[in-house]
């Protein structure tokens, strides 16, 4: 599986491993015929990667006019304006409420709203899916920008909706159509947007790095969140109801402007060609604590090529991804792929859309301040915490780092949601800081999880069905339903719904998913090399008694 180099450096001996699937790992090459490229002719000590991550100063080093830092400085614009326009429904879910249903007693609108907006998340794992398949096959830049397309165009058509006092039940039907629209993209985004990331970075430090495209996420809502306590602050409840709601929605058409962006440029195929854009090897498995299982490599290689169909001129074919997300050999995999993001899923969106109108509308001890209470914690519990616990995980190993994070979240919760009900604004922000932290050392870990669990020809396939699954079952339903368990059970049972959340997920991580099994190699930093289109990818690992990676 290994061959000896010629020459030795410092007395240290060097083997390369062949990165491209193949029956002979020893061998094979993969070739690209557009542009002639001979890996023979290479020297791969002299490539360095366009705006790649330095591992020795922890800089990054992005030249000038580089176009590949603009598409992601644009795709991220675009993951932030996308995700503002999917979450500003929550902010606005009482008067959206009132707006769009009959009148009913108690919370049966806000109830009726929030199901609405849980519809959105039955979409989301047929956008997994579709643009996981997309990105799989054309590149994760295509997903993206599809992706913005199909939120922007339906947000503004959302402001334009008339009410049910106008035109009755229709109006119910085109709210539900609308939203239909929105959980299609976003199911396909962030999971496209984070594999675009990491791919083209160093896996040893790809928690850190995959935080900010979830940063970029709740920098979004937060967005949303400032809009409607900017709005709800500066327009009475007439107003409200007759035309504010409509504002953010509108302003939603800015969302597009990314995607025209992305759409104009050329670039390389960020997850088409996995094996030559980052520093993964399509074979290479490892754990997610960064010890290498060498043992794995070869079954992993087999496995997938047992995909690869010759074509009539007897090169291989693309591989299907939906046929290796769903294989046998992958079936554990993604089946704790749907069970760990559910408490992410299920309690982020109870912590930081549903409780901002639980402390406006519902609890019996309201706070005026409640939207920017939440937008507070947002920021400083996610969006300045995340890439601390990514990084975290980066020096002490995932699964370490969301236990802690699982375990605290579910004992606290139900504690926070009753001090968060006293109606004492010092004493919810606190809470609410604390359940976004215990969240965060969770969620931010989880993310490089997800993708370290697939073999890269079908990763963002299988990455989108486990996340968009876990959204659909618990990011959907949990504002709904902890609305109907204020009305129909207590005031703070909504905290339980937490732990029973963190349960799940923690059964899912300890029990259900393989041990040991990753795909993208956690290896120390200047322990790997990378390579341009077209090439055998080289992966150069030095045995030494000191410094072995184990």
């Amino acid at each position: 599986m290994m061959s000896e180099t010629a020459k030795d450096r410092d007395g240290l001996r060097n083997e390369q491993i062949i990165a491209p699937t193949s029956p002979r790992l020893e061998q094979l090459q993969t070739h690209d015929t557009l542009s002639g490229y001979d890996s023979k002719s290479t020297n791969y000590d002299s490539i360095q990667p366009a705006g790649h991550y330095s591992p020795i100063d922890g800089t990054s080093k992005v030249p000038e006019n580089n176009p590949e830092f603009l598409e992601t400085v644009a795709g991220v614009a675009g993951n932030v304006l996308e995700w503002y326009d999917f979450a500003v429904f929550g902010f606005f879910g009482d008067i959206i409420g009132q707006v769009f249903f009959p009148p009913q007693a108690g919370h049966s609108q806000t109830v009726e709203s929030f199901a609405v907006f849980g519809l959105a998340f039955v979409m989301r794992p047929v956008g997994g899916v579709l643009m996981g398949y997309i990105g799989d096959v054309y590149g994760s830049k295509k997903a993206l920008v599809l992706s913005i397309f199909l939120m922007a165009f339906p947000t503004f058509a959302l402001g334009c909706l008339p009410s049910y006092e106008r035109v009755g039940p229709i109006a119910i039907v085109l709210l539900l159509l609308i939203r239909l629209l929105q959980g299609l993209s976003v199911g396909g985004q962030l999971m496209s947007s984070l594999v675009f990331t990491l791919e083209g970075r160093d896996p040893a430090a790809w928690g850190y790095f995959a935080s900010f495209t979830m940063v970029a996420c709740n920098i979004g809502n937060l967005s949303g969140n400032l809009v409607a306590f900017a709005i709800r602050n500066s327009l009475n409840d007439e107003q409200l109801l007759a035309y504010g709601w409509r504002i953010p929605f509108l302003c939603g058409i800015i969302v597009s402007l990314p995607g025209f962006y992305l759409h104009g440029l050329e670039s390389k195929n960020h997850s088409g060609e996995p094996a030559s854009d980052g520093f993964t090897s399509p074979g290479s498995s490892v754990s997610h604590d960064g010890a290498i299982n060498s043992s794995q490599t070869a079954s992993a290689h087999e496995n997938i090529e047992a995909f690869h169909d010759e074509g009539e001129d007897g090169a291989p074919k693309q591989p299907n991804p939906l046929q290796i997300a769903f294989s046998k050999e992958n079936r554990l995999t993604l089946i704790s792929a749907c069970l760990v993001p559910i408490l992410w899923s299920g309690s982020g969106y109870l912590t930081f859309v549903w409780l901002a109108v639980f402390m406006k509308t519902l609890s019996p001890n309201p706070i005026e301040m409640a939207f920017g209470i939440n937008a507070f914690s947002l920021l400083f519990s996610i969006c300045f915490f995340f890439p601390v616990a990514g990084h975290i995980s980066d020096r002490f190993g995932r699964i370490r780092v969301m236990t802690i994070g699982g375990v605290s979240s579910g004992l606290l919760s139900p504690l926070l949601v009753w001090v968060i009900g006293q109606g004492n604004a010092f004493a919810a922000l606190s809470a609410q800081l604390l359940m976004g932290v215990t969240l965060s050392l969770f969620g931010s870990p989880m993310l490089a999880w997800l993708v370290e669990s697939f073999d890269p020809e079908a990763r963002l396939t299988s990455v989108a069905i486990g996340y968009n699954l876990a959204q659909a079952i618990a990011g959907g339903t949990a504002p709904a339903l902890a609305t109907l368990l204020v009305d129909k059970v207590g005031v703070y049972s909504p905290g339980w719904m937490v732990t029973l959340l963190a349960v799940i997920s923690l059964i899912g991580l300890r029990c259900v998913a393989p041990s040991g099994k990753a795909a993208g190699p956690i290896v120390a930093p200047n322990r790997f090399s990378r390579v341009p289109t077209g090439g055998t990818v080289v992966v150069e690992l030095v045995e030494d008694s000191e410094n072995a990676i184990t």
